[in-house]
């Protein structure tokens, strides 16, 4: 799907605004990325980020994995401008608080396109080292029923997308229960082709835990999906788009075209963890041996 993120005043008029959740929410007056329907509030994440407009208005979400660099989704970063977009880190409140730094560079994924699945993923080289403590990314993600948790500044409500209430980005950062579920039940395709948009080697098809229609939504794309493991939060996705819908419709994001609870498709990091090495490595050395081994550890 190629519509990779739409103002607000288009929401109703794209056909496929949903894959993946980029650039929706915020207010009226400007385009953000996904946010989290049925969450809750929580509590400061060191390595969460908010990637946001020079006026402020979020975009993306992204996660701190060194200290200076952030990792988001690949869809958002046709948007970011280094120089002028700057990323706040460390803070429920997208607004205030934590650290707030440039944006100096942007890597994407070569492999990934707008009119394909997969490698949704990017790195973004902060201006400046930022304080905040970094995330490991683990290994290898969980198995299907593996219990996770989405976070993200995304929209809250997605009932009526003509009503700028509903639609508009949260201030304090959401999280929701989640757990990865069978690849087969993403399966999100373009109804004229049959090309489904979920490559099961490089995402995750994720539900919400408690079988209620809960799910990442606009304005949360490239925010932290997390495993706890030894009672540390270890990442493994990257949030990327719906795993139920081609067109937009009331609910879109936390049901199915059937009515059934809604799937969201993340990035898996883990199966994507050369490409980010790689691109470390050959940036910042330093920043690589401190990932590898924060990442060994868990």
């Amino acid at each position: 799907m190629n519509h990779r993120g739409v103002n607000v005043g288009e929401i109703d008029t794209m056909d496929n605004p949903m894959q993946p959740w980029g650039n929706q929410g915020g207010n009226s007056q400007g385009p953000v990325a996904p946010l989290v329907v049925g969450g809750e509030d929580a509590q400061a994440r060191s390595y969460m980020a908010s990637i946001q407009y020079p006026d402020g208005d979020h975009e993306c979400g992204g996660s701190l994995i060194a200290d200076r660099w952030v990792i988001t989704a690949r869809h958002c970063a046709p948007r970011i401008v280094p120089g002028q977009f700057h990323v706040r880190i460390g803070s429920a409140d997208r607004t205030t608080g934590g650290t707030l730094a440039g944006i100096q560079q942007v890597f994407s994924h070569p492999l990934g396109a707008p009119d394909k699945a997969g490698n949704d993923v990017a790195l973004i080289l902060l201006d400046q080292a930022v304080p905040q403590k970094p995330i490991p990314i683990a290994r290898r993600a969980g198995q299907p029923g593996t219990p996770t948790r989405i976070f993200g500044f995304g929209i809250t409500c997605d009932s009526d997308f003509n009503d700028p209430s509903c639609i508009a980005a949260s201030r304090m950062l959401q999280q929701l229960d989640t757990k990865i579920a069978p690849d087969r039940r993403c399966s999100v395709a373009d109804p004229q082709t049959g090309v489904r948009f979920f490559d099961p080697a490089t995402e995750l098809c994720t539900v919400s835990r408690d079988g209620k229609k809960k799910m990442g939504c606009f304005g949360d794309s490239g925010g932290p999906q997390v495993e706890v493991r030894h009672g540390r939060e270890v990442l493994i996705g990257a949030t990327s788009g719906d795993g139920d819908d081609w067109e937009l419709r009331p609910n879109v994001c936390t049901t199915a075209p059937d009515g059934r609870n809604g799937a969201g498709i993340w990035s898996d990091l883990t199966s994507l963890y050369r490409w980010i090495m790689q691109t470390l490595r050959k940036n910042d050395p330093r920043a690589a041996d401190e990932v590898e081994l924060s990442s060994a550890a868990v």
